[in-house]
């Protein structure tokens, strides 16, 4: 008769464990998820905002090269917390917004002038002679991470979908 109670203690711990590898998995199809909608999803969608001067207008934003979207990773998780983060220098001022201000140097001043030889666009020969010491420009936020209450539901049933299957067998 007591070979067929269940080792309870035993199947809690395996949850445990699958939980955590089922969250770091959702977290990262997410955030892909958020790339191909373009925009963050929490309560509802937030699309991103369009690109100024858009010169490919079949690409999607933030996707020149996909640096950004292959440098998200988990960079820490426990029982606890799953945590994903990305190394990409420019992640987080296209996920939180904000200012950017950059030096002009002589470096760029020799850039403009063989961009505008190149392309004989004025844009680079104004950029090659301007008084300016600084570009500052701002960068909208276009959040691809973050705290999002579609996750926390996505991962609360995908927790209760296991939980019941582990105990009905």
């Amino acid at each position: 008769m007591l070979e067929k109670i269940p080792d309870f203690n035993k199947i809690g711990r395996q949850l445990i464990i699958d939980a955590q590898t089922i969250a770091e998995v959702e977290m990262i199809n997410f955030i892909m998820g958020n790339f191909e909608r373009q925009g963050f999803l929490d309560t509802s969608i937030q699309p991103w905002q369009e690109r100024k001067n858009n010169t490919d207008s079949g690409r999607a934003i933030l996707t020149q090269s996909g640096a950004l979207r292959d440098s998200v990773k988990i960079s820490s998780s426990s029982i606890q917390q799953v945590v994903a983060s990305s190394d990409s220098k420019y992640a987080k001022i296209n996920n939180e917004g904000g200012l950017v201000n950059i030096p002009v140097t002589a470096k760029m001043r020799k850039f403009f002038w063989f961009k505008y030889k190149q392309t004989g666009e004025g844009k680079y020969k104004g950029m090659a002679l301007t008084k300016k010491t600084h570009f500052t420009f701002t960068i909208p936020k276009r959040q691809f991470m973050g705290p999002s209450e579609a996750f926390n539901n996505l991962i609360d049933a995908k927790f209760k979908k296991m939980i019941l299957q582990r105990f009905k067998n």
